[in-house]
């Protein structure tokens, strides 16, 4: 295809029809430095993926410099009924859900309604006095109990050291204690974000809260704080802070009926019988997960990751201070102990790429994160772009594929 013609559909691509957002501004690729046959190659390895049965569609959307050079779709968003992937497609965004709600938390840190250092315990007295399930081969079970050290901080909640059983997983006492005791859970999540998060204090932890990164459900605790502070429930908590603000007119925890026909299968990859659908999460969640259940759309997540590129505001609506921002996108943790993460630490709900990351190409200083479907986004200030990756195929830790092709494409765009 020539590049005129290529530019010419990419920008058209760029204008279809987003449901419910406001628009976005739009730009030539070539004027914001985006190169037309790079481009072209983001599309012709998502294409390559779907063709070889690795996915059943996708829409990717790269922006820069405050303006959207491409939003495409391809493929198809449920294979059975081979209906064709739309860019205003909705989709489950699972852990991305994580960076929306620490933003929200941040936000109620501005108003001088909680403090980094705050215990938990002030928020939710459920997470007074935990103890630690300490190995000791001696002790009945195996294991002892001790006090902790020093209490669950806010801050631990968001850079995932609270001290709970979760990612590198372990065979400790405490995560076969924590599996017998979710055992008694409601099936299907049929329990409140309170009852859970209560649920979960009467667990013990892994380690001492502060000792170590693991990835588990400090954010669905940390969303429990919200409500709590904000006396309101998950989902009008973020919908008043930030969804209606900024435009985000797609992104909920229950998908209005009118839009549910828009939601994107699922599907995981079996290496016998190939794609393989799955069950989606329930579209109007009893559970309201600040860890991840929240839909969205890709023209939404731009509206958000937008605010966050242009230091905390979009469109006239200030949502976050420039600080609030950069403390964000500082590292916390300076290593993520993750093997699908090498090159990475961690800031508040964000992964940031280190200096002397060999494994993904990029700026220093890019940030991101990704959800359990293959949804992935990353932000380069120093370069002035987004880009995200928008599917619905469970992600595999071992099979960084999809990813890591889509990542090294799109920063290749870049030609300045």
């Amino acid at each position: 295809m020539a590049a005129a013609a290529f530019g010419l559909l990419s920008l058209l691509a760029a204008c279809t029809a987003v449901s419910g957002a406001p628009s976005f501004p739009t730009a030539a690729p070539e004027a914001v430095g985006i190169s037309i046959e790079q481009l072209s190659q983001v599309d012709e390895f998502i294409e390559r993926m779907q063709r070889d049965h690795k996915v059943a569609g996708a829409v990717t959307l790269i922006a820069r410099r405050g303006k959207l050079v491409s939003t495409k779709a391809y493929g198809f968003a449920d294979l059975e009924s081979k209906r064709a992937m739309r860019p205003d497609d909705i989709f489950q965004l699972q852990s991305m859900t994580k960076p929306i709600a620490t933003v929200a938390a941040l936000q109620l840190l501005e108003r001088g309604q909680l403090q980094l250092s705050d215990p938990v315990s002030k928020f939710l007295p459920a997470f007074a006095n935990m103890s630690v399930a300490v190995e000791r081969k001696d002790a009945p079970g195996g294991f002892e109990l001790v006090p902790v050290e020093r209490p669950i901080t806010i801050l631990d909640l968001m850079t995932h050291r609270a001290g709970f059983i979760g990612l590198p997983p372990r065979d400790s006492p405490a995560a076969r204690l924590r599996r017998e005791a979710v055992k008694a859970l409601p099936a299907n999540q049929e329990f409140t974000l309170k009852e859970y998060v209560t649920h979960l204090a009467a667990s013990p932890l892994e380690m001492q809260p502060g000792a170590a990164f693991r990835y588990g459900p400090a954010t669905i605790v940390l969303g429990r704080v919200i409500e709590v502070i904000t006396g309101k429930r998950l989902d009008v908590a973020l919908s008043e802070q930030i969804f209606v603000p900024l435009g985000m007119a797609d992104t909920f925890f229950t998908v209005p009926e009118v839009k549910r026909s828009r939601v994107v299968s699922t599907y995981a990859l079996d290496p016998v019988r190939g794609l393989v659908r799955t069950p989606l999460d329930p579209m109007a969640p009893k559970f309201l997960s600040a860890g991840g259940n929240l839909f969205g759309t890709a023209a939404d997540f731009l509206r958000f990751s937008q605010m966050l590129l242009n230091g905390g505001a979009l469109d006239g609506a200030r949502i976050l201070s420039r600080k609030s921002v950069e403390l964000m996108t500082t590292s916390q943790v300076d290593s993520i102990p993750l093997p699908f993460l090498p090159g990475q630490s961690f800031g508040l709900g964000v992964a940031i790429r280190k200096a002397d990351d060999k494994a993904w190409l990029g700026s220093p200083g890019t940030y991101g994160w990704s959800g359990g479907y293959n949804t992935y986004f990353r932000i380069d200030p120093q370069k002035q772009m987004i880009f995200a990756l928008f599917t619905q195929l469970a992600f595999s830790p071992v099979d960084l594929e999809l990813q890591h092709g889509f990542h090294d494409a799109a920063v290749l765009t870049s030609i300045d």
